[in-house]
């Protein structure tokens, strides 16, 4: 991967989650990891569609890391799932992007929605030089294999990241 290219990112739909209003060391190691990996190639701009899980998770650091970056919606209504606290960081992230591409005004069906992440992965995909893929490769969720699945055989060159914590030993 050449440093200051285009990086796009495709991040699980789960990530671990904050215990008891702190960061547990699953969550800090998976955002180490990730962020280490987007550090150390030095894109000059990242593509994301900010989907619960990493992406939307990772977001902050990109911020306070001041990388510029592009939000990639497949429609406006897309993210009505987001949790209070992901909202917040989404239209923190909406005021800092480079650019916000909305690929339709259309209001997004429920039943399709893994078909919209699609659209909006593969429009992240299409503008980039690079794509950076974090999963936690010992628990892909379906949703996210199969995503993965329908970038078989495109020519862009991937970089992956597993954010799983490997075992502990005492």
């Amino acid at each position: 991967m050449k440093k200051n290219a285009k990086m796009a990112l495709l991040g699980e739909n789960y990530f671990p989650p904050m215990n008891n209003s702190h960061i547990s060391n699953a969550r800090g190691h998976g955002l180490q990891k990730v962020m280490g990996a987007i550090l150390s190639h030095q894109p000059s701009v990242i593509y994301i569609c900010p989907t619960r899980g990493v992406n939307i998770n990772i977001l902050p650091l990109i911020m306070v890391n001041e990388i510029p970056f592009r939000l990639v919606f497949p429609s406006k209504s897309f993210f009505s799932t987001l949790h209070e606290d992901e909202k917040c960081i989404l239209d923190a992230a909406c005021s800092r992007a480079d650019k916000v591409i909305i690929l339709s005004e259309r209001t997004c069906d429920p039943l399709k929605w893994s078909d919209d992440w699609f659209k909006a992965s593969e429009k992240a995909v299409d503008n980039s030089d690079w794509v950076l893929v974090a999963s936690n490769n010992v628990e892909v969720t379906e949703s996210f294999g199969d995503l993965l699945k329908k970038f078989e055989g495109n020519p862009t060159p991937v970089l992956a990241v597993d954010f799983g914590v490997e075992a502990q030993y005492q």
